[in-house]
């Protein structure tokens, strides 16, 4: 057949059938399959992938491949990288995934898989990026502690909770996995505080904490993450206000999802010349948006929601997000909106200008 070493198969080029066994003829060449939006192929993963001692990448996404992982799959000493995602594949993942000592990349999500993730697989000696999101038969919650002990060279961790409704705390140890530049996790329902050992990783870049019911106030720990560019730490129960140190000290910041606040906005916000999407959801802030915001040259999206704050948009703003996303929702009377569109009306804010209407003259 050749020496063929890519097969890809995306959205724009149809694929149809199976996987067949006579894929294993590939065996001395293949290197990488990427399969993206097939839904038309079906059937099982075959034994003979196991043959495939080239291959380096192995990426399905959103295809209709039935059946279990073989454990076949020990056989890939090649394999650097394994991307499952919107696969309806079933049953374990075979603990001999923990013979791919060069794999660095592992992701599986929304895929009918169950049980627990093998240890093995945590300690394999090049594994940077783990990622099991929105899988509900799997129990990450006993995978992120054993992360915690065993893949201290982790550079990415995204995990979400399959707990359904059952409160799960994020366990301690956190602050171990320095070598962590991307930090995800979400719907932990977990009913603690803000883990303050995060402070320890200073590589971090991106740090979502969504959905987890964190009450108390964020810790000065985190303050010190000059590195950030993107905090999200909306759907959670934080209190307390917006300290006007995590708008000058963390300068990279580029996305900032908060919720739950209180008090103002303060006037350091100008100081974050990188940002790019600016959310207050479901928050008791009031007053009004600090004339400081006008420095933000490269504010692309702002999402104002469920909030006590008042007073009017800049119209500068609004001139230079032309085009761009600004969103003001919340109990009626108030919908999306954007920018330079015909159908503009704007609730659950006080906010007046651009297209949340009209302001008032007193």
């Amino acid at each position: 057949m050749g020496e063929i070493k890519a097969l890809a198969f995306t959205n724009a080029n149809s694929m149809e059938g199976t996987i067949p066994p006579e894929i294993s003829l590939l065996g001395k060449s293949l290197q990488s399959i990427e399969v993206f939006g097939q839904l038309d192929l079906k059937g099982t993963i075959p034994t003979q992938v196991g043959l495939l001692t080239k291959l380096t990448q192995l990426i399905l996404v959103a295809t209709n491949i039935v059946g279990t992982l073989p454990t076949e799959f020990g056989q890939l000493q090649s394999l650097h990288w394994l991307q499952l995602v919107l696969t309806p594949i079933h049953g374990h993942i075979p603990s001999e995934i923990g013979q791919l000592s060069k794999l660095s990349t592992f992701t599986v999500g929304k895929v009918d898989l169950t049980g627990s993730v093998p240890g093995e697989l945590y300690k394999l000696p090049a594994l940077q990026s783990l990622e099991v999101l929105e899988c509900p038969g799997l129990e990450t919650e006993y995978s992120l502690q054993e992360v915690i002990q065993a893949a201290k060279k982790l550079r990415s961790l995204m995990l979400s909770s399959q707990s359904n409704g059952t409160v799960m705390s994020i366990p301690s140890g956190l602050g171990k996995l320095t070598e962590l530049e991307h930090l995800y996790l979400v719907d932990w329902t977990n009913q603690g505080t803000f883990p303050s050992e995060l402070g320890q990783l200073t590589k971090l870049t991106t740090l979502v904490l969504d959905g987890n019911s964190i009450s108390g106030t964020l810790p000065h720990e985190v303050f010190e993450l000059t590195e950030l560019t993107n905090l999200n730490v909306g759907s959670n129960q934080l209190q307390g206000t917006l300290p006007p140190v995590l708008f000058s000290k963390l300068s990279h910041l580029q996305f900032i999802d908060i919720n739950g606040r209180t008090g103002t906005v303060p006037t350091e916000v100008g100081q974050l010349s990188r940002l790019r999407k600016l959310e207050f959801q479901n928050t008791n802030l009031s007053g009004t948006l600090p004339t400081e915001i006008l420095a933000l040259e490269k504010l692309t999206s702002l999402v104002v929601t469920d909030t006590s704050l008042s007073g009017s948009i800049p119209e500068e703003l609004c001139d230079r997000m032309y085009q761009q996303e600004v969103k003001c929702y919340g109990p009626p009377p108030c919908k999306v909106f954007r920018v330079n569109t015909s159908t503009t009306a704007c609730h659950g804010t006080s906010l007046c200008g651009c297209d949340c209407g009209p302001c008032k003259l007193d």
